[in-house]
């Protein structure tokens, strides 16, 4: 099972595509994408394991976040670790987008990726650690994004080895398409696949 997700805001276009482990019926995974005034708020969340437990830690934290974020990514990540307590606890990348400047601010703990692919590479660094049982507090790092970028934000359930040399449509594809092919050729079917996109239209 899947779900698919879109928001298009201005010239901000995101999409995310969520597979379920096999043989599993829910997901551990979840993508949430809200916005106030010029900031946009976009995450993912990985509860540990997979399948009912984790699936239902997941909607904890999604729920959290939709109510509690701020534009301060540093602050909303600290109140989701304590929301997360006495759960089997998850990984989470949190991203607060000022779409004026075109700039993001971001903080991660875990095994979740956020890298830029396109007409650079980057990479922005989650701290090791559970959020829910124990976590060093995260950097908050930022980072300008340019028109030609592709934005990727994925769970440990993608290889984090894969090229663009093996996606050369990665720069061209809609951020739905891209979402939908990263987990769809990258995705290990033994966890739960999470892969959510941004990019600034042209």
């Amino acid at each position: 099972m899947f779900s698919r997700n879109r928001l298009k805001i201005g010239n901000i276009s995101v999409a995310s595509f969520v597979r379920n482990c096999v043989g599993e019926r829910v997901s551990g995974d979840t993508v949430i994408m809200t916005q106030q005034e010029e900031h946009l708020f976009l995450a993912i969340v990985d509860a540990l394991g997979h399948g009912p437990q984790a699936n239902s830690v997941a909607q904890q934290a999604e729920q959290f976040l939709k109510d509690h974020w701020k534009a301060d990514v540093l602050q909303t990540m600290l109140g989701l670790h304590k929301a997360l307590s006495g759960t089997i606890g998850a990984a989470a990348g949190l991203c607060v987008v000022d779409t004026l400047k075109r700039e993001v601010h971001y903080a991660g703990v875990g095994n979740t990726v956020f890298r830029i692919v396109g007409s650079r590479e980057a990479r922005l660094i989650s701290v090791d650690g559970i959020v829910g049982i124990h976590m060093r507090e995260p950097n908050v790092q930022n980072l300008k994004v340019n028109v030609s970028d592709v934005v990727l934000f994925y769970t440990d359930g993608v290889s984090d080895r894969f090229t663009v040399e093996q996606y050369p449509q990665i720069i061209y594809h809609s951020p739905a398409a891209v979402a939908h092919r990263v987990v769809e050729r990258f995705g290990k079917t033994h966890d739960d696949a999470t892969c959510m996109v941004m990019r600034f239209d042209r």
